[in-house]
Formats: structure tokens, C-alpha cells, sequence
């Protein structure tokens, strides 16, 4: 029989509600009128914390917690009675999301006092700062919207009109036109992750505004990161994809001393140039550093070069550049392809060895964030989304933000023994701990027989 084996107070209630604590809910502000208020907001919030926490998929789902909580948790939460749907679901777009961002703020803070984010994979705690799309609203929704927050017809406005209605309303939604000839409002957030510590967790959630890009919004993002976390030392390093390198983005991190790699590509000027003309055409067996490994039944093998800088390029505190070569192994022809970075620390600092782990795990941002995000918690399901409101969209999403941290410490903290080895359980795994710590059995325990501590 498959075990479990659970840091001391880890997946109690205890440490569940800890960690809800941390995120300091009282300090949003409730927009509802007082006298008609049932459930405090904070209560609400915790709640709704809980809920992602345990895979509930709606808000209609959110009632059900309410109700199936334990006592004990119940009442450390602050709730009376069962929360129906629309009390919950008709509040998430009046929060202000900044508000709820800085509870994000406060819970990865809380972590770090306690030592659980120190850098293990990494020689220096390092974030990964990477877009994504969080929502799509439809069109009637938008032109409905429109509607109740001006005094103008939203079900008349032209497309162009309506964009412009949007902007001022709604600026962080991007007006689109889909594969099937309708409008639709599409909703992005660059997020950022701690790559270095065990748990990968969300540091920040910031939205992408609908006129402009990722490239055009990243200056914006960083600025709001660093003013989050500037005082700690929490970031000492940033990875970027080459969607959001620029040298703009350089200059302020070496500004906040803050180290970088980032990735580039075709289109960032001499730098790219250089790296190709000095890296490109090395081959495997004067490469600096190279590591073969086994993923999914494929053998692939990763070289890597590197070169030190004699200037910036544009780049303000560029020190080398690195390329990456992954060759992929199959039954087919093998597949090759190259990567180039450019690194703010030396050669001397940052070795081929070191490089190469941090360009990959960079990618933890996209295989322990963004992809838990979308398959564990359904943040891009169309059919039952929490909300289709804009603002409330990204409510939903600094809530799932925190739900998802508490969850990857659990799995942090947690190992599960087959094969005579222990490994680190699946998500699938530490939701259903979480069900099974927080609520009343609802299914049959032996079911969660591989779960228990």
C-alpha cells in the first residue's frame, strides 16, 4: 500500500489555516453596504481560498464547501452558516484587486520569514516572470457591461467605439476578433515565480494592458514587482523569455542590483548579432558543459557555450552570452534546436553547468504554474468559469494565486512512497489531501487510503 509521509503540521487544519491567515484578509476593503452584510468579506475570501485549495470548480461548488467544511474550520474561517453562490460570486468583481494582490504579497512573505523559500535549486533565489492568458469574455457580456457602467448602449456600439469604451472601463481587456468572425475580450497578466525554492510559488499577478503587449507591458510589471519585494531578498535574479527582454528591463533590474538572464531572439539588434556570430557555429565537442537526460522516454542531450562580453550592447550590466543546444533523440530523426541568453553575471560567476539549470528551470513558471493553473484548477475552462466579469477575473485569479501556493508547500513538504522510494506526490494528490483535511468525508475513505500521513 502506497504511504504518505507529511511534514509535522503541514496538512492539518492548523497549517491550512496558517497559511489562509497570512494573506491578511481583513485588510481588503468590503464594498458592500453594511447592513445587508451576512458574511464578512474576510470570511468570504478564506473561503474562497479554501475552495481552490480543495478543487472546487465554480462558484456553485464554493456554496457546497461552505457547507462541507469541519466544524472546527468553519468557525476559524468565521462562517455562521451556508454561503450561497451569488453572495459570493456577485462580490468578486466589486473587490479591488490591488488590495488582494498585496495579501499575495503578505502570504509569499510570510513564507520566506519562515525559511520555506531559501534557494535549493538554484545558487541564488531566482523568479521567473512569464505572460499568460487568464480569460476570454465573450462579446454580449462585454457590450452588457458596457451598458450598466455608462450611459451609452453597449448592445449598439461599432467595434471601434467599443474598444474605445473598453479602454477606459476595462483597460486591462483586449479587444479580438475570434477564428469565428465575433468579438471577444481577451484577459492577460504577466506572473511571476520563485524558480530557485522547492515550492514554486506565485510571487505576482499583474494585469497586461489591453492596448499594448507583453513586450510593451513588462517595464510596468517589473516596477510593480520590485516595488513589492524590494526591501527582502527575496529576488536576487530574474529570468525572462525573449518576449520580454528588453533592454529597458535590464536597466532597471541592474538598478535594483538585481541579476537576469534572458532569452533572445531575432529582432533585439546587435546583441543577437553578436551572440549568433560568436556561439553559432561551435560544435558538440568544444561545448562548455554537456548533460544528458531522460524525459518521457527520449534521450535528449543539452551543450552549452558561453562567451564573455567586452561591452553591453545595449544591455545595460551584460557580462556573457550563452547558447543552448537540446538535441532530442527518438525513433525519428532527432531534433535540434538552439537558444541563445544573454546573462548578467560573468563566466566566472555564473558556470555552463549553472546556466543550463537556470534556463530550464525557468520553465517551472509554465510546467508548475501556468499548467497547474489551467489542468488542476480550470482557470481556462469556457464553461464554468468562477466569473465572466473583468475585474473580477483577476480576483479569481490572485485568490487561485494563493490556493495554489498553500498546495505547492504542502507538496513541497510532503513525499509519497512507491516503489520502496519516496517521491513528491502529484497535484492530483495534494488536492485530495487538502478535500480530506478540510471537509467532511464526503466519498468513501478508502479512496484516499494512499493519503494518509
Amino acid at each position: 500500500m502506497a504511504q504518505m509521509r507529511i511534514s509535522r503540521n503541514a496538512a492539518t487544519p492548523k497549517g491550512f489555516l496558517r497559511r489562509i491567515s497570512d494573506a491578511r484578509f481583513e485588510r481588503v476593503d468590503d464594498p458592500r453596504a453594511q447592513q445587508w452584510v451576512v458574511h464578512p468579506l474576510h470570511a468570504l475570501l478564506k473561503l474562497g481560498a479554501l475552495a481552490f485549495s480543495t478543487h472546487a470548480r465554480s462558484v456553485r461548488a464554493v456554496e457546497v464547501r461552505s457547507e462541507q467544511l469541519r466544524p472546527t474550520v468553519r468557525a476559524q474561517v468565521g462562517l455562521k452558516e451556508r454561503v450561497s453562490d451569488n453572495a459570493f460570486g456577485l462580490v468578486l468583481p466589486r473587490i479591488k484587486w490591488p488590495q488582494l494582490r498585496r495579501c499575495l504579497h503578505r502570504q509569499v512573505k510570510a513564507e520566506w520569514r519562515r525559511g520555506r523559500l531559501v534557494p535549493v535549486r538554484l545558487q541564488k533565489s531566482t523568479a521567473a516572470i512569464d505572460g499568460k492568458h487568464v480569460a476570454t469574455v465573450p462579446e454580449k457580456r462585454l457590450r452588457a457591461l458596457v451598458t450598466q457602467r455608462t450611459s451609452l448602449d453597449g448592445a449598439t456600439l461599432a467595434p471601434a467605439e467599443l474598444r474605445q469604451v473598453l479602454s477606459t472601463q476595462f483597460p486591462h481587456v483586449q479587444l479580438q476578433e475570434s477564428s469565428h468572425g465575433k468579438l471577444c475580450g481577451l484577459i492577460r497578466v504577466h506572473r511571476t515565480t520563485l524558480i530557485s525554492s522547492s515550492a514554486a510559488v506565485a510571487l505576482d499577478q499583474w494585469p497586461i494592458a489591453g492596448q499594448t503587449n507583453e513586450w510593451g507591458a513588462i517595464e510596468l510589471t517589473v516596477s510593480a514587482l520590485m516595488s513589492a519585494y524590494g526591501r527582502t531578498k527575496l529576488i536576487e535574479r530574474v529570468t525572462l523569455d525573449a518576449g520580454n527582454a528588453t533592454p529597458e528591463v535590464a536597466q532597471m533590474l541592474q538598478g535594483r542590483d538585481i541579476g537576469y538572464l534572458m532569452s533572445l531572439k531575432v529582432g533585439q539588434g546587435r546583441l543577437w548579432e553578436h551572440a549568433v556570430d560568436t556561439l553559432g557555429d561551435r560544435e558538440g565537442r568544444q561545448a562548455d558543459h554537456r548533460d544528458v537526460v531522460e524525459e518521457r522516454g527520449k534521450t535528449i542531450c543539452y551543450s552549452v557555450w558561453r562567451e564573455k562580453l567586452d561591452g553591453e550592447y545595449g544591455f545595460e550590466g551584460a557580462r556573457q552570452v550563452v547558447r543552448i543546444e537540446r538535441v532530442v533523440a527518438g525513433d525519428e530523426d532527432a531534433e535540434v534546436g538552439n537558444r541563445y541568453f544573454v546573462s548578467s553575471e560573468s563566466p566566472d560567476e555564473l558556470g555552463a553547468k549553472e546556466a543550463l539549470a537556470l534556463a530550464r528551470a525557468h520553465w517551472r513558471c509554465e510546467n508548475e504554474g501556468h499548467w497547474t493553473a489551467d489542468a488542476i484548477f480550470d482557470e481556462d475552462a469556457r464553461r464554468t468559469p468562477w466569473t465572466m466579469h473583468p475585474d473580477g477575473v483577476l480576483v479569481a485569479g490572485l485568490l487561485r494565486s494563493i490556493a495554489i501556493n498553500i498546495l505547492a508547500m504542502l507538496r513541497a513538504l510532503t513525499r509519497n512512497k512507491s516503489a520502496e522510494k519516496w517521491h513528491k506526490p502529484t497535484w492530483k494528490m495534494v488536492v485530495e489531501q487538502a478535500l480530506m483535511t478540510l471537509c467532511i468525508p464526503i466519498l468513501d475513505t478508502t479512496e484516499f487510503d494512499a493519503f494518509e500521513a
